[in-house]
This record gives structure tokens, sequence and C-alpha cells, in this order.
């Protein structure tokens, strides 16, 4: 029969790596693999803002592009694994505009135009791809000088291969992905997905939504953030039934979150989560 089992975190070199296997008989299928690049909030002064890759097949997704994205993937780099940069990047997804979470995407757009001389993939969800260019990447990115000095306008069209994501299942490669709107200052999008072995699912920025997750839930592992104001306390994710936080693992904490007496477990930044 098919079973779940979770590896305890373990320590490695004074890092933690969790590890979730589903085995089929006597075979172990790494079906999604996750790597945490950032785990923490808008504030932060200790960690990268959260960020992560998620992986199945040949198909890479990065969520959410934080501030010092290039530093970030190169200190995620110096953690083991495959090292991963700028131009190893040809899919990213944005849950919301606030900037820990899309303040490195003009770093990433004008490196894919300029060095690599190729577009993205980048998908959100319509409210959130509205506001995208207008409020957070227009005033540095429509207008480019060329050789002759002469200026030529631009959009984000230009930068990007823009997919909105549609209401119910979207294929991205070899995942497919769902997305559900959470409880936030501006449109957030909390997203789940599948390669049809394996799920894993992320609730993005919210306020605390039992339904939401209940919607998480229904993956083998999912990260959820918790933190001050309209987000998610702890103290309601304690209260959860054990099942659902023996998928859980907390990520976007604050600095002063104690992450070795959390009675949730953290995610770190380097851990790889194999599901």
């Amino acid at each position: 029969m098919d079973f779940v089992a979770f590896v305890d975190v373990v320590a490695i070199d004074r890092r933690f790596s969790l590890l979730l296997v589903r085995q089929l008989g006597q075979d172990r299928l790494m079906a999604i693999s996750v790597r945490v690049i950032g785990v923490g909030d808008a504030f932060t002064d200790r960690y990268y803002n959260a960020s992560f890759f998620v992986e199945s097949g040949k198909t890479r997704l990065l969520v959410d592009a934080p501030p010092a994205l290039g530093k970030a993937l190169g200190d995620l780099g110096t953690r083991g694994g495959e090292r991963i940069g700028l131009a190893d990047i040809d899919r990213v997804i944005i849950t919301h505009l606030h900037g820990d979470h899309v303040g490195g995407l003009e770093q990433l757009l004008f490196f894919r135009r300029f060095v690599v001389g190729r577009k993205v993939e980048l998908y959100a969800c319509p409210e959130v791809l509205a506001g995208l260019w207008d409020t957070r990447l227009s005033g540095g990115m429509d207008t480019l000088m060329l050789a002759d000095g002469s200026r030529t306008q631009l959009k984000l069209e230009d930068y990007a291969d823009v997919i909105p994501l549609e209401t119910g299942r979207n294929q991205i490669g070899d995942l497919v992905l769902e997305w559900r709107p959470t409880i936030h200052h501006i449109p957030t999008s909390a997203l789940r997905m599948s390669n049809g072995q394996t799920s894993f699912g992320y609730s993005a920025d919210t306020a605390f939504d039992s339904s939401l997750i209940e919607w998480l839930a229904e993956s083998d592992a999912f990260f959820h953030e918790t933190n001050l104001g309209v987000h998610t306390p702890i103290a309601s994710l304690v209260e959860l039934p054990e099942a659902t936080r023996s998928k859980m693992r907390l990520i976007h904490y604050p600095d002063f979150h104690d992450v070795e007496r959390s009675p949730i477990p953290c995610i770190h930044e380097g851990d790889r989560l194999d599901i």
C-alpha cells in the first residue's frame, strides 16, 4: 500500500533538512522537491524574505521573487545541492505585490533580458497581474535607452511571457497548480500543486482561515505563514488537529520566533523538502 512518512528534522553541519518520502512497495519515489531560499517576513534583518523553488521532473518553479534575489540564490548554493542562479530560472509565480514577495522581480527580468536573452514565464492570478506593471515595475522598466541614444517604450510582455492563472487547474510544465484567494491587505493567492503522484501547498500571506488550511491539508505537505497583524497567529495553528499539523511547516515567521522551541516545526533557509 502507498503510505507517506515524515523522517524527522536532523542536523547536518548545523543545517537542517526535512525529508518527506512517499514509498510505493519497496521503491522510494522523490516526486516533488522544495528548496527553501528564504523564510523571513517583510521586516526581517536575520533572514532572506520567504521564497522557494518547487521542482518536479524537468520543471523548476520559483515561488515569489524577494529583494536581493541574486544574493539569496548565491547563498542557497553554498548550502549544498545544485547551484541555481538567475539564468536558471525559467518560471516564476508571484503570490502578491508586497515588496518582500516581488522586490526582486525587476532584477530577474532585467538579467534575463540583457544577460540571458530569453524571457521567463511569469505566472500570477489575474488580480495580481492587473497591478504588477503599473504599481511595481513600470517606473524603472518602461523606458530603455538604445545604443544610438534613442529611447524605446516597453511593457511587461517585452520582458516575460505573462500567463494569468485560471480558476481551477493550471498546467505548468510537469506540475498542475491550483490557487485560491487568501485573507490579506491586497489580492493574494495560496497555491497547491501536484504532479499526479504527490502534492505540496503554500498559504502565502493570510489571516487565519480554517477553510484555507483544510484546502492546503489535502496536500501531502504544505508551508504556512505565521506572523503579527493581518497574518496567522501561532496560537491559532497549534489548535489545529495533529493530522493537519503533521503536514505543516512554518515559513514567513518574525525574527523573534524561537525556531528551536516552535510548537510547529519551522522550515529553515537551505532546507530541501522531498515529497
